[in-house]
């Protein structure tokens, strides 16, 4: 979990939203309507350098998504593209330990669905290199 607890906290310090409040991990609760989740995809196998039985890059991949409140479309989207935007930059730093060469977005942002109160989901993927 240390992935996602380190880019939900890089979100909430890009101003993006706040952990456990609008910003959460693995899982989109209930409520409230406007809120972001972080989980954890089936990335690329790791990189192995030269033959060697240990890993030297692990390329994990993250899905984001947004909601917004019923029928407010625009929000979703602009949510998601703060997002985007906060994820895309990361390059080369140290985020609550982990060590992130890159994260690059691997999707355009994309209508998932209507939950059960008609609110609306907006998607985007990334992956992550992380050394």
């Amino acid at each position: 979990m240390a992935l996602l607890d380190s880019l939900g906290t890089y979100l909430q310090t890009q101003g993006v939203g706040t952990l456990a409040t609008n910003i959460f991990l693995g899982r989109m609760p209930d409520t409230p309507d406007a809120c972001v989740v972080l989980i954890e995809d089936t990335g690329n196998g790791p990189m192995h350098v030269l033959g060697a039985s240990a890993y030297a890059i692990q390329r994990p991949r993250v899905r984001a998504f947004t909601r917004a409140a019923r029928n407010d479309y625009p929000a979703a989207r602009t949510k998601a593209e703060a997002v985007r935007t906060a994820l895309g930059a990361i390059r080369d730093t140290t985020l609550s330990g982990v060590t992130f060469l890159c994260v690059n977005t691997t999707s355009d942002l994309y209508p998932v669905m209507r939950d059960g109160d008609d609110r609306v989901m907006i998607g985007i993927d990334f992956v992550a290199w992380v050394a």
